[in-house]
């Protein structure tokens, strides 16, 4: 029997029905069409590599075998080697990290849509899109999609830099147990990092199959209170009702707890990058998600040749919670990393996210039209409760400066019909989306409330031309939300949603393992919030405009064929257009970003450079210059990392491989920082020295 994993293909349809059902020659040349055909109603599909090749967007597809041998040490690191996304290191361990895709905030990713094969993995999809707990591994994942345009119809809201899209390794046809340890040891750290996971499943039966995963994570980085405790469990299971239908199952358990080094002022900094003057920031979260997922196919939809009725019903429980050291003392700043603490906070926090999505696909073969019309609706009911407490190192006694609530009930309807003319070389795909959002704001502490609703369309478009075999061009508009969040409703700023309108312009041309990508783009912001670390809410900084052009090319030289060489580069210019601040960029953007590797195989041994480059940035509105006392403000100087990867197959024997490798990341020791974030926004942030890295496999 073919694999019937996922977006199972109607070859399992027109295979199994032929075998016990067809009696004639029409049915029979009717199910053979089928065959070839392979049915999906999502816009994304499977995320898999080739699925790049037709899509009217610029995306790119990161495998893991990609990430293996660019040296990648966690899912942000990997995101960073992708023209348009930039990231902030906050940990080295990617417990918690802040991406930023084509400018966009990176502070805990609220401005990246997450999804987990598909389903929203962000906290709470509407009242609080922050990933202050990233419930993903890197050792779980296969591939990572990052999709900058043309998603908006039906991945809405929250989509404004795109959609990313962390697809887990599926279970394997026959039984498979595979085991790896991945040591990793930084220049300068008292106790490595030890990642070890554990994977084992496949087909039981023909009707039903099953895996189960296990990762820990555990250690420290080259930083003085890095402790990281990080646990994170997953099954998944698949049961083909009969040749038409499947359920697929999804379970997880992910915790996590780590001490945060925090930032550093230029002097400490100076003296010994390494250390942490911020003993008391820590993290903890917890999370158990699920979902599951119904599929049928059917031959004759309504009014279509053959369709696809898809049912996804999501959800999970959180709880997260900071702690850091605030400074009272008038006159100075609560997170100066120079000055002693006078209190703990602690900001406890709970989600309760239930969501249910039908969707249905139309196929249409006609003569010189073929059409594939998908219509859905979502609905997500969200509960958040958000607490902040402030206790004093001097008496001991607790104050609740706050103690919110948020409950979100959010129901959303899109169409989108994709048509395919002139023989198939020319697609087009008008779509729309409906959003209507109800959000009860509850200031328990104060005994207040407040009620927001937002109702917003969101068209689309896309369309894209097959010039030849091997060149495509496309082109997409969109309009993005996101919507208004639990902390901005109580800040300063406008409390309206955050809308922004997307535009493309590309070409790819694709042949063989070769490929080259180029994009133009635009972003326009109408009324983008921005987070004041100095008064502590937000400010609407008003129209923004992100624009620039992406390119990036994979080459596998004829007359070298162990060899591929791949490069990415992207100008970004992020500029605000209104208030004060008018025509200065906006903070943490670099204008240029450069990326490569190399790799080629030698007898067996697997060998890659890779690098990444990075321009310098400013870390406020005004773009100041010079650096003061504390860090807080001045330009974020360019970095360029150098990485080195070494992995062979020690063994190999029918379905048993043993593999190892050796890595090196940063490999010339570069020294960089950011600016604080989020708990500790002041100061320097030492960004990871070199390590190194010894990784272990065993697959059977």
């Amino acid at each position: 029997m073919k694999s019937t994993r996922k977006s199972f293909q109607y070859s399992v349809l027109a295979t199994a029905i032929g075998a016990s059902l067809i009696a004639n020659t029409a049915l029979a040349q009717e199910l053979q069409v089928l065959e070839q055909t392979t049915v999906n109603s999502s816009v994304i599909g499977e995320s898999h590599i080739d699925e790049v090749k037709s899509y009217a967007g610029n995306r790119t597809v990161v495998t893991s075998e990609q990430m293996e041998k660019t040296a990648v040490l966690s899912i942000d690191d990997a995101l960073q080697r992708v023209p348009g996304v930039q990231v902030q290191d906050e940990s080295g361990t990617g417990v918690l990290p802040n991406i930023s895709v084509r400018g966009l905030k990176a502070s805990r990713s609220g401005h990246a849509q997450f999804l987990m094969d598909g389903v929203p993995m962000t906290l709470a999809p509407y009242g609080h899109t922050g990933q202050s707990i990233f419930p993903a591994t890197l050792s779980m994942l296969d591939r990572i999609d990052i999709v900058r345009g043309g998603a908006t119809v039906q991945y809405g809201p929250n989509n404004v830099g795109g959609v990313i899209n962390l697809v887990t390794k599926s279970i394997p046809e026959k039984w498979q147990t595979s085991i790896e340890n991945k040591l990793t040891v930084f220049e300068g750290g008292d106790k490595p990092l030890n990642d070890f996971y554990l994977r084992t499943g496949g087909r039981v039966s023909d009707q039903f199959a099953i895996q189960l995963e296990g990762n820990v994570l555990q250690g420290e980085t080259f930083r003085d209170n890095t402790d990281t405790d990080v646990t994170n469990f997953q099954v998944k299971t698949e049961w083909l009702i009969d040749d038409a239908q499947m359920l697929t199952a999804f379970v997880q358990r992910y915790d996590a707890d780590t001490d945060m080094p925090g930032a550093l002022t230029p002097a400490d900094y100076d003296q010994d990058r390494s250390q942490s003057t911020r003993p008391h920031d820590h993290y903890e979260g917890e999370t158990t998600r699920w979902n599951l997922r119904y599929n049928r196919l059917f031959n004759q939809f309504l009014f279509a040749d053959y369709g696809e009725f898809d049912a996804l019903v999501f959800g999970h429980t959180a709880k997260r919670n900071f702690e850091w050291g605030y400074n009272a003392v008038k006159g100075e700043h609560w997170a100066d990393p120079g000055k002693p603490s006078t209190h703990l906070r602690t900001s406890p926090r709970e989600f309760n996210v239930l969501g249910v999505e039908p969707r249905a696909s139309f196929y249409i073969d006609g003569a010189t039209v073929n059409q594939k019309l998908i219509v859905g609706m979502r609905f997500v009911n969200e509960d958040i409760d958000y607490k902040l407490t402030q206790t004093s190192f001097t008496d001991n006694t607790t104050k609740v400066p706050r103690d919110w609530s948020l409950d979100t009930k959010a129901w959303a309807a899109y169409i989108s019909d994709e048509i395919k003319l002139a023989n198939d070389k020319l697609t087009i795909t008008p779509g729309i989306r409906y959003e209507h959002i109800d959000m009860d704001f509850v200031d328990i502490g104060k005994n207040t409330g407040d009620q927001n609703t937002v109702n917003e369309w969101l068209p689309g478009f896309t369309a894209s031309y097959q010039l030849t075999d091997t060149w495509l061009a496309y082109t997409n508009a969109q309009r993005s939300l996101r919507a208004p969040q639990i902390a901005y409703i109580r800040g300063k700023a406008d409390e309206g949603a955050e809308m922004a309108w997307n535009y493309e312009l590309g070409g790819r041309y694709t042949q063989g393992r070769n490929s080259l990508n180029l994009a133009l783009y635009r972003i326009d912001f109408d009324d983008q919030l921005q987070w004041n670390k100095t008064d502590q809410t937000f400010d609407n900084i008003g129209r923004t405009v992100h624009q620039g052009f992406e390119v990036e090319g994979f080459y596998v030289p004829d007359s070298l064929p162990l060899l591929t060489l791949h490069m990415g580069y992207n100008y970004l210019d992020a500029e605000q257009k209104e208030g004060t601040n008018k025509g200065n960029e906006l903070p943490y953007v670099s204008k240029h970003q450069l990326l490569w590797d190399a790799s080629y195989d030698l007898n067996g041994y697997e060998t890659t450079v890779s690098g990444v480059y990075f321009s310098k940035s400013f870390s406020d509105n005004a773009n100041t210059k010079e650096e003061d006392a504390t860090g807080a403000k001045g330009e974020v100087p360019a970095y360029m990392v150098w990485n080195f990867n070494i992995s062979k197959d020690l063994y190999k024997k029918d379905d048993s491989v043993l593999r190892a490798g050796f890595s090196v990341n940063n490999l010339f020791d570069e020294d960089y920082y950011f600016r604080g974030i989020d708990v500790s926004p002041v100061g320097r942030y030492p960004a990871p020295g070199r390590s190194f890295s010894l990784d272990v496999k065993y697959t059977f």
